[in-house]
């Protein structure tokens, strides 16, 4: 463990598990992002949602420093990980990802998917990665697949087994980036009750996404974003019923 780090003094109570502060990201001339500053408390369910292009899953990648910022702080749980001295990988094991594509190994079972980190990360023996495992395939109602091979599952189902995947690392907050976005439509709802199991357990979540019912349902908060930046930020009622900008308000009579 690196021990320069730059800490805070941090609560888990009281003080925002992850804090950014007026995060940059450029790409040559492309400015994705434009002074980004958000506080996640734990416990949040946190939408993100927006135009596309208006810079969501960068925000989302700079998180965990999949993307490395231009210039601002993301504090995760009182360390900057934006800073020079971090041990990145330390930290992305209490924070898991959930991607648009699956990610999952093709040449591993569901069940090796599944115990790889844990036992090379989290040292844990063979039966213990396993154990847990079974439990969490269990819960998404997959447990007669921990023998399959991820070109035997159907889109939804290698939804679910990325999401467990993430969860056998016990981690602090999930990260998704539109974990919908290519499943064909009668396989979404798979994949968002598993979500909405976590949101109901008080699982620390931010989720970008164009699931627009699914996060007036689920989310504690909604983040707005246009142009790289945060417009307007509110509660699903606030966000749906009182939008504020003019450009929340024509985004919201396109899309609903």
């Amino acid at each position: 463990m690196k021990n320069n780090e730059t800490k805070k003094t941090f609560n888990p109570d009281t003080d925002p598990l992850i804090s950014v502060k007026d995060l940059k990201k450029s790409f040559k001339d492309l400015h994705a992002l434009n002074g980004v500053s958000l506080d996640i408390y734990k416990g949040d369910v946190v939408f993100i949602v927006g135009p596309s292009g208006s810079g969501k899953s960068t925000f989302l990648r700079c998180l965990n420093r999949l993307e490395e910022p231009t210039s601002g702080e993301v504090y995760f749980e009182g360390v900057e990980i934006t800073g020079r001295n971090v041990d990145i990988n330390r930290h992305r094991q209490k924070m898991g990802m959930v991607f648009q594509q699956f990610n999952l190994f093709p040449h591993m079972t569901v069940m090796k998917n599944m115990t790889q980190a844990p036992r090379k990360l989290q040292h844990k023996s063979k039966e213990e990665a396993e154990a847990e495992a079974r439990v969490l395939l269990d819960r998404v109602g997959l447990l007669d697949r921990a023998d399959a091979y991820p070109n035997q599952l159907s889109g939804g189902q290698k939804q679910r087994i990325a999401i467990v995947r993430a969860l056998c690392m016990k981690p602090d907050v999930m990260l998704f980036d539109e974990p919908t976005s290519a499943l064909d439509p009668e396989m979404v709802g798979e994949v968002l009750q598993v979500m909405r199991g976590l949101a109901e357990e008080k699982m620390t979540m931010v989720v970008v996404t164009h699931e627009m019912a699914f996060a007036r349902e689920v989310a504690s908060k909604i983040v707005f974003m246009a142009e790289g930046q945060i417009l307007e930020t509110g509660t699903p009622e606030e966000f749906f019923n009182h939008p504020k900008t003019e450009r929340l308000k024509s985004f919201l009579d396109r899309i609903l």
